[in-house]
């Protein structure tokens, strides 16, 4: 069909990278060595709020407050189920307070294929978090919230080399 929509049902794909030579074309081999945490991230846990500023380019000539974008930056928060067993615990293991990582996101392909060269990527370089314990529903897992810091430049248009 011309005109379907693209469903995320299945087609995000949420890596944790220790070592990527490149934001802007990540290496599809250092992608695939990091770790897949999307069977983890609950379904409205990936949240990534992109932020912009106006920067102010007011002058004496201006005849009132003028600005240009600023810089973007971004608000990562992953919402994870807590496991049972320690060893099966994968996202709390790796998203360690204080490390830092890269968070790697595709939207567009089942999760379940590995990276590849062309795959659209979003890379945003982050200091993990507290992991902080959420309040406990009836009839619902155990979650942790996990807050990341970009503290670098992110590539929302990343390209994997």
């Amino acid at each position: 069909m011309a005109d379907e929509d693209l469903l995320g049902d299945g087609f995000y794909k949420v890596t944790i990278c220790t070592a990527l030579s490149s934001v802007s074309s990540p290496p599809a081999a250092q992608l695939n060595a990091g770790v897949d945490i999307q069977s983890c991230v609950m379904r409205d846990g990936l949240q990534i709020e992109p932020n912009q500023e106006g920067a102010d380019n007011s002058s004496l000539a201006s005849k009132g407050p003028t600005q240009r974008a600023g810089s973007p930056s971004y608000s990562i928060n992953l919402l994870c189920k807590k496991k049972k067993l320690t060893i099966e615990d994968i996202a709390y293991n790796t998203l360690v307070p204080g490390m830092d990582v890269w968070l790697a996101v595709r939207r567009n392909r089942p999760n379940a294929e590995p990276w590849e060269a062309g795959d659209p990527a979003e890379i945003y370089p982050v200091q993990c978090g507290l992991r902080k314990p959420q309040q406990t529903q009836w009839n619902e897992v155990q979650k942790f919230l996990s807050t990341m810091f970009n503290y670098a430049d992110a590539d929302i248009d990343a390209v994997v080399a």
